[in-house]
């Protein structure tokens, strides 16, 4: 109902009669006030939002903690106006929660729940806090016995030393001498006013479960077993971390840390007992598509034997398949009937760990996917194009017939020239093939990993699914193989949340847009050939991509928090192209035709042809490098010796993958704009938040104790 109508009910019936009866001047009078009124409605809602933490908007926050005396604010990562983080980044932490807290935290001052409370809130990461002096190895009074502080470590406790090597120590109970350095410094631990903060950065990223109507990942057969890793990589298990009470300590099922064997042993044998559903597990296992198996059919690598039936002499191994879970390294080893067998398929439910969500992963995809569709014009009102069909890969359309069903959609007689068209991807299945696609004049092509399921209403009716509407979490499918674009002028490819094993390959043809958004990629190549794809641009979004190669006709490619990591060989042969890159870590030699390049780790040698023009700015450059002017770069334009980067991880499965690390120099850890790190991190904004946290820490530290943060 619109608001003259709003008005006009509340007119007598007679008054509104007789002004239909006049043409409707009393209406079109009440439409024009009716204007003012909702403008006047919408800045009282938002004068009552203001008026509490939970609602209020981003910048009226600084004022609320005004109100109850907080004089410092972590930085403003919130995504909002003057804030440094975004929605899109995967990074965005609101300061309202610090604000809100605030009486708390006073009222708990000096309590380690306390202290852990603004660590979590200020960071935005989940937060352990240990009162280091009580892992002291001390003389025990008679009066005082403490056996769960033993000076000489037990090594039959199994658990303890797991502990002990894990988490940087966050979780260990083992009794250690005094240190004499300090623990600010980061270097001394274990002293009499040392108290712990310890903050982990990474992530678990989980899988979309069957009760969700969708199958479980496809594992990738190896040598080695089945790796739960789409490239069949070395990769730990993670468990999804419960939700944390705010009363009490975080213990370790509350973290983001890696699976320790021992402890997915006592799940398991804690859900054998119970008889639990093997999807209440974080590590499920499913053979040929058949029911998942039960907790007692998964056993732990190392730690137990197959299971044999119960009270056979000599002990038989249950009949059926068994899988062997390796928590370290991501494998599956799979036996049927006791003896090691290999199936057709295996699927695994697990969770891995990442510090940032670069690259295809089952995370929430939904803000950067859209600021994409929105800013290249495949979707909205502002001159965007408008979703013509939608196709979904299921059980019954595989990828490669889903590719075609799309074609067909386009080149159907009496279809509309141009518009998008979505082909959504709503499994984490290995789609193994070739796969090639046309795309024809002004038409726009969007392949995203996504389920698109219509909606059961309350009374049983069923909601068909809308084109365009999808949710883009959950999934990761992978392609085995390569993919083939060409396109004709005015076309654009957008691919999202795709592994791709081979290359992204764009043919010879008039393609104007290729981009890739958090996708996993071998490489991309544009080929030279007789139709050279002048107006193509390549962008790179979230994206973790081995190699580019371009043909010398391409104006410009785009790497935003990307990773393009070949560092034995050539990571960007683009010699037409102008480089622009965006808080980006690339590994390798790189050969363009212009190059801007800000807050971004270039580790290689780097050739830019035309240095008059372009600019390199608070970036990391290979020594050997032939770029444009420098500002604030490492090593300076006058080349003298500089740090090099130190990575906390180089391995792609690891989940600390091209995150510089603890022990690399501040002029490259926080060298960045904004004084942020430079390379693919650098939207997380990680110094910002440990600066913010040793700063608002400090109030709430008891007298005589000192804090030290310590980083996973």
């Amino acid at each position: 109902m619109s608001t003259a109508d709003r008005l006009l009910d509340l007119l007598p019936v007679h008054v509104r009669a007789r002004d239909e009866a006049t043409g409707g001047l009393l209406r079109a009078l009440l439409d024009a006030a009716g204007h003012e009124l909702e403008v006047l409605e919408d800045d009282l809602d938002a004068l009552y939002a203001s008026w509490f933490i939970e609602t209020c908007p981003e910048w009226v926050v600084p004022y609320l903690a005004d109100l109850v005396g907080v004089e410092d604010l972590p930085p403003d990562l919130s995504g909002g106006p003057g804030g440094l983080g975004g929605a899109a980044a995967g990074a965005a932490l609101s300061r309202r929660a610090f604000v809100a807290n605030t009486l708390a935290y006073r009222r708990r001052k000096g309590t380690p729940g306390a202290l852990e409370q603004v660590a979590r809130d200020v960071t935005g990461w989940p937060a352990r806090v240990v009162e280091l002096y009580r892992l002291l190895a001390t003389s025990t009074h008679s009066r005082h016995v403490r056996l769960d502080r033993p000076a000489t470590a037990s090594l039959r406790d199994a658990d303890a030393l797991d502990l002990r090597s894990g988490a940087r120590g966050a979780l260990e109970s083992l009794a250690h001498s005094a240190e004499v350095r300090r623990i600010a410094t980061g270097r001394g631990r274990y002293g009499i006013p040392n108290v712990g903060v310890f903050l982990f950065g990474d992530r678990a990223n989980a899988f979309a479960a069957q009760r969700d109507e969708v199958a479980w990942p496809e594992a990738t057969p190896t040598p080695a077993g089945w790796a739960v890793h789409p490239l069949g990589l070395d990769t730990p298990l993670f468990a999804v971390p419960a939700e944390q009470h705010v009363d009490a300590l975080a213990r370790e099922e509350e973290l983001p840390v890696p699976l320790r064997p021992r402890r997915l042993l006592a799940l398991l044998r804690a859900a054998r007992a119970a008889g639990a559903d093997p999807e209440t597990l974080p590590v499920g296992v499913q053979v040929d598509d058949d029911d998942p198996l039960e907790p007692v059919r998964v056993r732990v690598c190392r730690l137990e034997d197959l299971a044999t039936v119960l009270g056979s002499d000599p002990p038989a191994a249950l009949p059926g398949w068994q899988a062997m879970v390796d928590t370290v390294t991501g494998r599956v080893h799979t036996y049927l009937d006791g003896s090691p067998a290999t199936p057709d398929r295996v699927r695994v439910l697990h969770a891995y760990g990442s510090t940032a969500d670069i690259g295809a992963g089952p995370y929430d995809r939904t803000g950067v996917h859209e600021d994409l569709l929105q800013s290249q014009g495949y979707v909205g009102d502002g001159g965007g194009a408008a979703v013509r069909a939608q196709v979904a890969v299921g059980p019954a359309l595989g990828l490669a017939d889903a590719l075609a069903a799309a074609e067909a959609e386009w080149t159907a007689p009496g279809s509309p020239a141009g518009g998008t068209y979505v082909v959504s991807v709503g499994d984490s299945d290995r789609h193994v093939g070739d796969l090639a696609v046309h795309v024809p004049t002004a038409t726009r092509l969007v392949v995203v990993a996504a389920a698109w399921r219509g909606r059961t209403l309350p009374l049983g009716d069923v909601v068909p699914p809308v084109p365009g509407v999808y949710g883009t979490e959950g999934l990761r499918p992978v392609v085995v193989g390569d993919l083939r674009v060409t396109g004709d002028p005015g076309s654009a490819v957008l691919l999202d949340g795709l592994v791709v094993t081979g290359d992204v390959v764009v043919g010879p043809g008039d393609l104007g847009d290729l981009t890739l958004g958090q996708c996993t990629v071998a490489g991309v190549r544009v080929e030279a050939a007789a139709e050279p794809n002048e107006n193509c641009r390549v962008r790179l979004v979230r994206s973790l991509v081995g190699r580019v190669v371009l043909a010398g006709t391409v104006p410009a490619l785009d790497l935003v928090d990307a990773v393009v990591d070949a560092p034995a060989g050539t990571a960007v042969d683009a010699s037409g192209t102008h480089l622009s890159v965006s808080g980006a870590t690339v590994r390798g030699t790189v050969g363009v035709r212009v190059l801007d390049a800000s807050s971004a780790i270039l580790d290689g040698t780097v050739t830019a042809e035309h240095r008059q023009t372009g600019c390199v700015r608070f970036s990391y450059v290979g020594p050997g490098s032939r770029v444009p002017r420098r500002y604030r770069c490492v090593p300076g334009a006058d080349g003298a010796p500089a740090p090099r980067p130190v990575y906390a991880a180089q391995d792609a499965g690891s989940p600390g993958y091209l995150a510089l690390s603890r022990d690399c120099s501040p002029l490259i850890a926080a060298g960045g704009e904004d004084e942020s790190e430079m390379g693919a991190h650098h939207h997380l904004h990680r110094p910002q938040r440990l600066a913010a946290a040793g700063r608002l820490l400090a109030p709430y530290v008891p007298v005589g104790l000192e804090t030290g943060i310590f980083r996973s």
